[in-house]
């Protein structure tokens, strides 16, 4: 009686999800893009630092998504930033990709030497890789962005680390072809920790970044060591407050 009750039920449960999946119809569901990477899409950003002494310096950053390479072995789309601040300009390439898991950027990491004591040469290890994005966004989401890890005799321990955190959902108004956009965003905090001594308190960094579906980046505001790591060389002078503002784009 149990088993004729059990093949019952099981073919009730059958006939009920093929009557759902044949009569329902079902929504078309877009996911949300966050970081539109087509070739030909375009961000310019007016660019504000303030130092030490409260000054503040003017200028813009454009970037360009153009065309694809193989670095090492993995294929990345290459992201060309043009930077004037103060009269001077400086262009450099960065290379990115993108995945259903997040945003990932090829990072160069001949850098960090300089950073690790004469001591710890030889025993570090880090990725080649930084996620700047996960996907999907959510509140409270929380990632490692990148980390740098020092074996030492028999302890290890991060040296370099890089987290971020979702910390709320937003509304921001984009001023955009001489009108103004209100956009929902989801605003990320970014810290950085670096471990100068083991009785020494670690040096923080942290940045801000406003991410909207369908445009991608439409500002950052922070320490300018921070900014500078996503940006892949040191394009803003140390010791300044940073905020780049979206003021004009293009999404292919």
């Amino acid at each position: 009686m149990k088993k004729s009750f059990l093949l019952i039920l099981f073919i009730i449960m059958i006939v009920v999800s093929c009557k759902e999946s044949t009569t329902e119809s079902q929504p078309n569901v877009t996911s949300p893009d966050y970081f539109p990477n087509s070739n030909g899409n375009y961000y310019y950003y007016s660019v504000m630092l303030t130092d030490s002494s409260g000054l503040n310096h003017t200028g813009s950053r454009k970037i360009y998504y153009t065309g694809d390479t193989t670095l090492p072995q993995t294929p990345y789309q290459i992201r060309i930033d043009s930077l004037e601040l103060n009269g001077d300009q400086s262009i450099l390439n960065s290379y990115f990709r993108k995945s259903n898991i997040g945003v990932f950027y090829l990072l160069d990491t001949t850098g960090f030497s300089g950073l690790v004591p004469d001591s710890l040469q030889g025993r570090i290890s880090f990725d080649s890789e930084y996620r700047l994005i996960y996907q999907p966004l959510s509140v409270n989401q929380t990632w490692p962005v990148y980390k740098i890890s020092v074996d030492y005799s028999v302890y290890q321990f991060d040296f370099f680390t890089v987290d971020a955190q979702v910390i709320l959902k937003d509304t921001l108004t984009l001023s955009y072809r001489n009108s103004s956009v209100t956009k929902e965003v989801y605003k990320t905090k970014y810290e950085a920790m670096l471990l100068t001594g083991v009785n020494s308190p670690p040096i923080r960094f942290e940045a801000f970044c406003w991410i909207a579906d369908g445009i991608g980046i439409i500002k950052w505001e922070g320490d300018s060591e921070l900014i500078n790591i996503f940006a892949g060389v040191n394009i803003y002078p140390a010791n300044t407050i940073v905020i780049e503002e979206l003021y004009l784009f293009n999404i292919n």
